[in-house]
């Protein structure tokens, strides 16, 4: 049986690149993430015997290789958001450019992230909830309108901070 934080690919790939023994800052760096993400993972891999540390320097033991190397947990095909798949999106974006939709509507999307403090976070959410309240609630939409609009949003920590920050 497996923890929950192996169900991660991260784990697997740290051990992966501890092929030979490496730094904390080699590892990030490699892996594209913050220095204190790659260090969590390191403390449950070294309590679980998969890693261990001397002077600085990580190394995988068997049993990291062998996690290295056994196959990845089913995931299945892709992350299933709450509400709704991504497919609707990605067929909205083809109707549109197909004419569905006419020559005037609204279409936008895009991706955000910052290392913000937990009380500006908590505040962007209680403003976003009014705003959709504002303007998606049933009350508020008008059921003979064309088209149809979606909004759909994940707000999810992904990262941790930099060790030095």
């Amino acid at each position: 049986m497996t923890d929950d934080w192996e169900q991660s690919g991260l784990p697997r790939r740290i051990v992966g690149l501890l092929v030979e023994p490496q730094s904390l800052a080699a590892l990030a760096d490699e892996l594209g993430v913050t220095d204190a993400r790659v260090l969590w993972y390191l403390g449950k891999l070294r309590t679980s015997g998969r890693v261990v540390e001397d002077a600085g320097v990580w190394r995988r033991t068997e049993a990291g290789a062998a996690l290295a190397e056994s196959p990845a947990p089913e995931s299945g095909a892709r992350t299933e958001l709450v509400g709704g798949s991504d497919q609707d999106y990605v067929q909205a974006y083809a109707d549109a450019a197909a004419g569905m939709f006419g020559a005037v509507f609204v279409q936008d999307s895009g991706e955000h992230a910052g290392r913000v403090p937990g009380d500006r976070v908590a505040e962007f959410h209680e403003r976003l909830l009014s705003l959709v309240g504002e303007y998606f609630a049933p009350d508020k939409v008008d059921r003979a309108a064309t088209p149809k609009y979606g909004f759909r949003w994940v707000l999810t920590p992904v990262d941790l901070h930099p060790l030095d920050g």
